[in-house]
């Protein structure tokens, strides 16, 4: 005799419009139709309301969320002139907020926009956190808080993001590697922020190396500085290319958010 499942959504409108009930037996979509299983442990009622699968947030610098208010207005209009041309500004600028980093005040920060995020449908989130000589590893310890305290509700991947540089900022190699030790789930990068091609060459490779000593992925903003000339995700591509073809298994690329800019490619 088949399971019973243990919920079914009733009333629920799909993106096609249409209106039906949805089986759930352990976690899992069991079946889509109209009426379904009168005898279910537990039904909730849609009213004909959207039902889709969980949203997904692949880049939330979730130790930064409710800093606004000590944000400087200089570091805003760096950051959003220009056609983000001063961005590199805008990161050494933004930085101040993090000397009054710690964990006891990011925790709850992002303890409410975690719950908001789930509130609203968003059960997937790659959450990052400044590592480096300012932030020390405050970020990510509030962040692997947060992320026991919401597992089995969302699921939080946290990245270890070195925002102001690898080599530009003496320390941070350290601190990254500690970050993963601690247990960060991602390598994250930013080649961009060096300050000559070699160090973003280097800033790359740090990245990949540090994934494959850990087994976990990265995730690079590259080449979001409206600089045509910029050629980081080049870079970041040809890594992956001569990488690829010297071991087995899956890329150790994951993420990199690129959009159009004139002449080129960029990613952030």
């Amino acid at each position: 005799m088949p399971r019973l499942p243990d919920l079914v959504i009733t009333n629920a409108r799909t993106r096609s419009r249409e209106i039906v009930d949805i089986a759930i037996t352990d976690g899992v979509i069991t079946a889509i139709g109209n009426r379904l299983d009168p005898g279910a442990q537990a039904f909730v009622d849609a009213k004909g309301g959207l039902v889709t699968p969980a949203f997904v947030n692949p880049h939330l610098h979730l130790c930064k969320v409710w800093t606004l208010p000590m944000m400087s207005e200089a570091a805003l209009e760096a950051y959003q002139g220009g056609g983000m041309s001063e961005a590199a500004k805008a990161v050494d600028l933004a930085a101040a907020v993090k000397s009054n980093y710690d964990a006891s005040w990011i925790v709850p920060n992002a303890r409410r926009a975690v719950a908001l995020a789930a509130l609203h449908g968003n059960l997937h989130i790659r959450a990052f956190a400044d590592v480096d000589t300012k932030a020390r590893l405050e970020g990510v310890k509030a962040l692997l808080a947060i992320r026991e305290e919401f597992r089995g509700i969302v699921d939080i991947q946290v990245v270890a993001f070195p925002q102001d540089g690898l080599f530009r900022e003496p320390g941070a190699e350290g601190l990254m590697r500690k970050a993963m030790a601690l247990g960060a789930d991602v390598v994250g990068g930013i080649p961009w922020i060096e300050a000559d091609e070699e160090d973003m060459r280097r800033h790359v490779a740090f990245c990949f190396d540090l994934a494959a000593e850990h087994g976990a992925e990265t995730s690079m903003l590259l080449d979001d500085v409206g600089d045509a000339n910029m050629r980081t995700l080049d870079m970041m591509a040809r890594a992956v290319i001569a990488r690829g073809a010297s071991r087995a298994g899956r890329s150790p690329i994951i993420a990199g958010r690129w959009r159009s800019i004139p002449r080129t490619i960029s990613a952030s």
